[in-house]
């Protein structure tokens, strides 16, 4: 991991790439227990075993640190194995990714709702990563609709994750129950081969 994702713009020596990846992998395993909003940052720094000073050394705030908490949480669900999308439709595999989402925030919905409090950021620093960080969640999605042309692509992809990151603050909140969350989002990937019919159909 580079000095690139926490917004630096050298290369990290060794050591400190270690130490680095101890303080988000502390972080990380406080968030898993507790709410984004009762872990003080202190507590990353008690429990990476490193003083305040070294933490704020390679991230500027609690947000920065978060930031790039839920981005190296995130990122490797990009690298599993696709191979089980390989025989499947497009909306069958744009589903399997949508219940594979909900399945990660049943598992693990305090990083959901870090996501959902850093997007709402003033810092730029912290913006411009979780910007970032859509982009490269968004990219299988996009991949699956690369049938339509860029711009189509890239706006069906945009309300899939608006739709679901909208049912995970339903779920948050109570608003919403697991199984209605999964029959919208049914709904709602129905309704895009709806689209994917009418575009094979020769209705450009």
């Amino acid at each position: 991991m580079t000095g690139v994702l926490s917004g630096e713009r050298t290369e990290l020596p060794a050591y400190q790439k270690l130490r680095r990846q101890r303080i988000l992998d502390a972080a990380k395993s406080l968030l898993r227990d507790h709410d984004y909003e009762s872990i003080q940052i202190r507590d990353v720094a008690a429990e990476a075993n490193v003083a305040l000073g070294t933490l704020y050394r390679y991230f500027t705030s609690k947000e920065h640190l978060y930031a790039n908490v839920v981005y190296d949480w995130s990122v490797p669900f990009n690298s599993m194995d696709q191979s089980w999308a390989e025989h499947q439709g497009t909306t069958e595999r744009i589903s399997q990714r949508l219940r594979m989402a909900l399945a990660a925030f049943e598992k693990q919905p305090n990083f959901y709702k870090a996501i959902l409090m850093l997007r709402a950021t003033n810092d730029p620093e912290v913006s411009e990563l979780m910007h970032r960080l859509g982009t490269v969640l968004e990219q299988p999605i996009h991949s699956d609709l690369s049938m339509f042309l860029d711009d189509e692509a890239a706006d069906i992809t945009a309300m899939v994750w608006c739709v679901l990151m909208d049912l995970v603050a339903r779920l948050l909140s109570g608003d919403k129950t697991l199984t209605e969350a999964h029959r919208i989002l049914d709904r709602f990937v129905q309704m895009i081969g709806l689209r994917l019919a009418q575009f094979e159909a020769g209705a450009h």
